[in-house]
C-alpha cells in the first residue's frame, strides 16, 4: 500500500478548468508529515510505517511520545498514524525523513479519512432518515416520532442496535476514490475535489484510492 499524509482541512474554494467549468475543493494542508517509527515483521508481526503530522507541546506529551520523539530526532507529533507497507516499500524510508505534498499528483484518485461533524442528540428522522408519522386530520404532535418498539412476552425487551433517537455524528468516516484537482507543492496544499469529513481544521488522512489500485491491478 502506497504511503498517504496527514493533514488539516482547511474548508473549502473553487478553481476553474480551462474550459471555464467551476470545480468546488476542499484545501488540506498535509504537512511536512515525519517518520517518527516502524513497524517490522520481526519485532510487530505486521510491517508499517508510523507517520507524524504537526507539534505537540511538551506538557501534553507523555515519556512513551517524547522517547520515540527523541529517537527520530524531531519535536512530538501532534497526531501519529501508522500506514501499513510490505517489508520492501518499509525499507525504502528512514526514521526521520519528511513526506510533502509532492506524494500525490494532480487527477489521482484518493480516500480521505476523517471524523464527521458532531450534530448533537437527533430524532430518527434526521439520524436514520425514517418517513415519520401520518399528517392526517386526526395525528396530533406525532410527527417525527419513532413509533412502538416494544416487544411481546418474548423476548419482552428491546433489541440491541434498535434504530433510535441519540447522538449524531462524530465517527470515523471514509469518503472513497475523491480526485486530486491540484498539488501545491511549495505550500503543502492539497486541493480535494468535493466534500470531505470533519469540521475546519478537523485532522484527515489521505491515501491512495484502494479501488483506484485495484483496477489497475
Amino acid at each position: 500500500m502506497p504511503v498517504g499524509l496527514i493533514g488539516r482541512k482547511m474548508g473549502m474554494t473553487r478553481v476553474f478548468t480551462d474550459d471555464g467549468e467551476q470545480i468546488p475543493v476542499t484545501v488540506v494542508a498535509v504537512g511536512p508529515c515525519v517518520v517518527v517509527g516502524k513497524r517490522t515483521e520481526e519485532q510487530d508481526r505486521y510491517s508499517a510505517l508510523r507517520v507524524g503530522f504537526g507539534e505537540r507541546k511538551p506538557k501534553h506529551t507523555n515519556k512513551p511520545r517524547a522517547g520515540e520523539a527523541k529517537k527520530s530526532g524531531q519535536k512530538a507529533p501532534l497526531k501519529i498514524r501508522e500506514m501499513r507497507l510490505t517489508a520492501e516499500e518499509l525499507a525504502k524510508f528512514e526514521i526521520g525523513q519528511e513526506l510533502k505534498a509532492d506524494l500525490f499528483q494532480k487527477g489521482q484518485a484518493v480516500d480521505v479519512v476523517g471524523t464527521s461533524k458532531g450534530k448533537g442528540f437527533q430524532g430518527v428522522v434526521k439520524r436514520h432518515h425514517m418517513a415519520g408519522f401520518v399528517e392526517g386530520h386526526g395525528t396530533h404532535e406525532y410527527y417525527r416520532h419513532p413509533g412502538s418498539i416494544g416487544q411481546r412476552k418474548t423476548p419482552g425487551r428491546v433489541f440491541l442496535n434498535k434504530r433510535l433517537p441519540g447522538h449524531m455524528g462524530v465517527e470515523r468516516t471514509t469518503i472513497q476514490n475523491l480526485e486530486i484537482a491540484g498539488v501545491d507543492v511549495e505550500n503543502n496544499l492539497l486541493l480535494v475535489r468535493g466534500a470531505i469529513p470533519g469540521h475546519k481544521q478537523a485532522i484527515v488522512v489521505v491515501n491512495p484510492s484502494v479501488k483506484a489500485r485495484a483496477a489497475k491491478k
